[in-house]
């Protein structure tokens, strides 16, 4: 079914319900202008969007010309939910924390003379648990998924967070170590195992939406910039960008169903009766 007669078709199915198109979106986790524009005819919703709504107006559905494709509902489970929210509550703690830390760890770049704060170990302490939280929150994703790539890059950008907070406490009252050395070493590094998080992102947007190429995207860039070294200052605006999104992301399929296509298909192929 083609629009604009899905559109007009949604609307009599959502009128017979006796919702609004506010009481609509709201069970669907879509915004108002967009099921304005599918009623209308103006645009054609993706199919789990489609699936989103039929399921609230409980309309049957089938796919015709596609009899080997599958449509998998991914309900996520109670515990994989808890591990998205934490994931996103550690990722707002780890986000302001690291302010502190980046500022630190900067100046202690730009000279080891430096007397570090008592908070300092603290604040590395704090960074360790929440960031090992958040991104746990992704490769729980990958595992939900089944993205491979998701899954091992979260695993090694946890397990790297570990090495680095490791070095930094050990390295804390050597005065003789070369910071700067120790410090290109870490961006780069850091930035080259952003790579394949990123790449994993963006390989879930076909299941999970746009908001994931683009978060996706962000990353890749930010990993790019760090990769140099020389543009890590302009990496970290773009990783702050990236880590808002990404918190975003996870409260998103905290909140939310997805539904899964094992084979791709034409919204025309789709028949709502």
């Amino acid at each position: 079914m083609k629009q604009p007669e899905l559109g007009q078709k949604i609307q009599e199915w959502r009128k017979a319900k006796g919702l609004t198109q506010e009481e609509l979106v709201e069970k669907c986790n879509i915004n108002v202008r967009t099921i304005q524009r599918i009623e209308a005819g103006e645009v054609t919703p993706r199919s789990f969007t489609i699936k989103a709504i039929m399921e609230v107006l409980e309309v049957k559905q089938e796919l015709e010309g596609f009899p080997e494709s599958k449509l998998d509902e991914v309900q996520f489970s109670p515990l994989s939910k808890k591990i998205f929210l934490g994931g996103a509550i550690a990722g707002i703690i780890y986000f302001f924390v690291s302010i502190f830390e980046f500022y630190w760890d900067g100046t202690l770049y730009l000279s080891s003379n430096l007397d570090l704060p008592a908070f300092y170990f603290p604040v590395k302490l704090i960074v360790l648990f929440t960031y090992t939280a958040y991104i746990f929150g992704f490769f729980e994703l990958g595992r939900q998924t089944d993205s491979r790539i998701l899954q091992v890059s979260a695993v090694l950008l946890m397990l790297a967070n570990i090495v680095y907070i490791f070095m930094d406490i050990m390295f804390l009252d050597m005065f003789a170590t070369d910071y700067k050395l120790y410090g290109i070493a870490k961006v780069v590094s850091f930035g080259l195992l952003m790579m394949p998080f990123s790449i994993g992102l963006i390989l879930i947007h076909n299941k999970l939406g746009t908001v994931f190429l683009a978060a996706g995207g962000l990353g890749m860039l930010a990993a790019i910039l760090f990769s140099t070294f020389i543009l890590s200052m302009f990496a970290l605006i773009v990783l702050t960008v990236f880590d808002v999104l990404a918190i975003y992301l996870l409260f998103s399929v905290y909140s939310q169903r997805f539904f899964l296509y094992k084979t791709k298909f034409d919204n025309s192929n789709l028949i709502l009766s």
